[in-house]
């Protein structure tokens, strides 16, 4: 008996061990979309000095995720596809020297269809990678030029293919809806077309007033799509989800069974990750930092940085910023993300991690949300699914 004791507090340790994450910014991109917020720049010419201090910066945060296991590695940008084949195994390479990855982790190249040439797939294929996220958007012309996309509609089309025939079978295709000009007829056909693809994130356009989009819809040059045609779009989505065995496991992603992303529900469940690169993020539970959005001041500070005690000493509020997270602060993080989930909040972590006072204030506002856009049970708290188009808003209305 003894012996099968010592057996299972090992077996304890083990399951206790935790998973993080790794995400690379990638700053590059031939054009910056319209609608995009997102960090990035157009001069490809510092791509070298870029890689150079990117590696620099692996191994001075290498103590970030102390004994963590790394489940998932995820290139983001930006346009991750702008590098070559070789220069992202070299990353790998770097992340694996010192970081201690999973058996079989995740590694995630977001790519545009321009660069997912046959030639290029092939080289990708003998990389590490092995889960490519396809910005495509749409597969009408009409739509990509007013979007900014650069690839075309047949691009669209190819790339999927080539990828396919390569060997990639963890495909993720980004789509976008209630854009001015996305008739649910469009919609409708681009959907079809995205029917067997393992993963899907279907993002409804956010405006922000910093992209042109914004400014041109401002301008009148474009009219903004109706609310009530937005959430046609969305239900039409949902619809096509379930008839078409996806799992609708966050508000923006469906996957068929096996396909959830392990990178980003680690966001959604508050899962520890490290955020490389300028712009980048990172959570290690109790603090949250981000990397300068300036990649001459972040390729400035590595390339002048030799050692970790200097970076230690210098790097805060020179290259990041740092931001400890108060109990509510947390417990408002955990709302917003876990309500977006299939999962929901779980109402027993909500008492043990923030506490009763978070948790009794979360059944006192709960009284203001529509019953019909949740579930309550004494375990969770899952939103319907007419309360996930709506998800953001009704978390906001539970926050400290």
């Amino acid at each position: 008996m003894m012996r099968i004791s010592v057996l299972l507090q090992k077996n304890k340790k083990i399951i206790r061990q935790r998973m993080s994450g790794i995400y690379i910014h990638i700053p590059f991109c031939v054009k910056k979309c319209e609608y995009c917020n997102f960090f990035s720049l157009t001069d490809v010419s510092l791509k070298d000095t870029f890689l150079a201090a990117l590696e620099k910066e692996i191994v001075l945060r290498a103590a970030y995720l102390p004994q963590d296991k790394i489940q998932s590695v995820y290139f983001g940008g930006g346009t991750p596809s702008l590098l070559s084949p070789d220069e992202i195994e070299k990353i790998i390479d770097r992340i694996r020297a010192f970081f201690t990855l999973d058996t079989n982790p995740e590694i995630t190249l977001e790519a545009n269809p321009n660069n997912l040439t046959k030639d290029y797939l092939l080289l990708l294929k003998v990389t590490s990678v092995n889960r490519l996220s396809i910005g495509i958007q749409s597969f009408h012309a009409d739509d990509l030029r007013l979007l900014g996309r650069i690839h075309t509609a047949t691009q669209a089309e190819a790339c999927i293919a080539w990828a396919q025939n390569c060997g990639f079978t963890n495909l993720s295709i980004d789509l976008m809806y209630a854009f001015p000009g996305l008739t649910l007829e469009k919609w409708k056909d681009n959907l079809s077309r995205v029917k067997d693809i393992p993963h899907l994130s279907c993002y409804q356009l956010s405006l922000e007033p910093t992209t042109t989009l914004y400014r041109a819809i401002q301008a009148g040059h474009y009219k903004e799509l109706s609310e009530e045609e937005s959430i046609l779009q969305y239900n039409y989505l949902t619809a096509f989800a379930r008839k078409h065995h996806f799992i609708h496991y966050e508000t923006s992603n469906f996957c068929k069974a096996n396909y959830t992303s392990k990178h980003n529900t680690s966001y959604w469940k508050a899962i520890p990750y490290l955020g490389l690169g300028p712009g980048a993020h990172s959570f290690d539970g109790n603090s949250r930092q981000w990397n300068v959005a300036d990649v001459h001041t972040y390729l400035r500070f590595y390339s002048q940085t030799p050692d970790s005690q200097r970076y230690l000493a210098e790097a805060e509020n020179t290259v990041f910023e740092k931001e400890y997270l108060s109990t509510e602060m947390k417990y408002n993080e955990y709302l917003m993300t876990s309500l977006r989930t299939m999962w929901g909040c779980d109402l027993a972590y909500v008492q043990s991690r923030f506490g009763e006072t978070c948790l009794s204030h979360l059944y006192h506002h709960l009284a203001n949300i529509h019953p019909k856009n949740y579930t309550l049970t004494k375990e969770k708290l899952i939103l319907t699914e007419s309360g996930s188009l709506f998800a953001d808003c009704i978390a906001a209305s539970l926050f400290i």
